[in-house]
């Protein structure tokens, strides 16, 4: 998962440089540098998060990689076409360049879904808990509480999990055992 990561964020950071070499951008392309930022932002939270590391983010971490990639594509692509001559740059305007940003428009409204997915999937992480269904569930307080202070402090949006259990105690261990009311988030 971590290379995976690693991969992720490093495309994401090509992507901002490929974004500023493309002279003369539309206002339309400049305005993604707040949502990169924010994607980046959320791809480190889970690298510095191994407990949020789960099968179904590492999921969704792959979609984006993936539309991360094509944006990548799309803006070099763009970026070849602003260091031609101006000549050729307007010409090329004129004949592909309205269906170049759209594609690249289009793009960032699946990468935007993508990054909305993935932060459903990080608010509804099982963070910090253990146990089976036969032994019962316990959640380490400690842990959702860490986790849930970068996920905040990050997205804006706690962990469901840390809601549900916000107003319980914990014994010395820091754990709290759980009964199937806790699960009806």
């Amino acid at each position: 998962m971590s290379q995976l990561l690693g991969q992720t964020i490093t495309i994401f950071q090509k992507i901002q440089d490929a974004r500023a070499r493309v002279h003369g951008a539309s206002a339309r392309i400049d305005g993604y540098t707040g949502q990169l930022d924010n994607l980046l932002s959320t791809l480190r939270l889970v690298q510095d998060e191994p407990e949020l590391q789960t099968l179904a983010i590492r999921e969704q971490i792959q979609v984006t990689a993936g539309l991360g990639r094509e944006l990548q594509g799309q803006l070099d692509s763009l970026a070849a076409q602003s260091a031609k001559s101006k000549a050729r740059r307007y010409t090329h305007a004129l004949l592909r360049g309205d269906r170049e940003e759209k594609a690249l428009e289009n793009t960032m409204t699946q990468l935007d879904r993508a990054k909305a997915d993935l932060t459903a999937r990080i608010l509804t992480a099982h963070v910090g808990l253990s146990g089976a269904m036969r032994t019962g569930f316990t959640a380490a307080l400690p842990t959702i509480q860490r986790v849930d202070q970068n996920v905040q402090r990050v997205l804006g949006e706690g962990l469901n999990v840390a809601t549900q259990l916000a107003e319980r105690s914990s014994n010395e261990g820091g754990t709290v055992s759980l009964n199937d009311h806790d699960f009806c988030y």
